[in-house]
């Protein structure tokens, strides 16, 4: 696996966020993508096994985890979530929900900071 996504731990988890964000960007733009023309869209002259590899890997670390899915056809789609809002069920991307989850959590982080360094308010 190292070989795949890089050499040390920080690296490898670098390379993951890389590739699940290039894949997100590449879903909201487009919306579907066949996996062959991922493939395609990946491909130069200097392309290596490990760059196939790493394609395969982190398209099944996508769906193991719910953020896409992949049709019989090899569509690859973002998975949504029906969400209940003020304006009725909305379907929502997977992606959209943990990013609104990070964001939570970052801000709670900066106000435990913000609390420990002025603890009066």
């Amino acid at each position: 696996m190292a070989l795949i996504w890089g050499d040390t731990k920080e690296t490898q988890e670098v390379a993951k966020n890389s590739f699940e964000e290039n894949i997100e960007r590449i879903l909201k733009q487009k919306e579907k993508i066949n996996l062959d023309d991922l493939m395609k869209l990946i491909s130069h002259d200097t392309n290596l096994l490990t760059d196939y590899q790493r394609l395969l890997k982190g398209i099944d670390q996508l769906l193991e985890e719910g953020k896409i899915i992949i049709d019989q056809d090899k569509n690859i789609r973002m998975t949504s979530l029906s969400v209940l809002s003020s304006n009725g069920i909305e379907e929502t991307p997977v992606w959209d929900m943990i990013h609104k989850e990070e964001d939570i959590e970052l801000k709670k982080e900066i106000i435990r900071r913000y609390n420990q360094i002025n603890p009066l308010l």
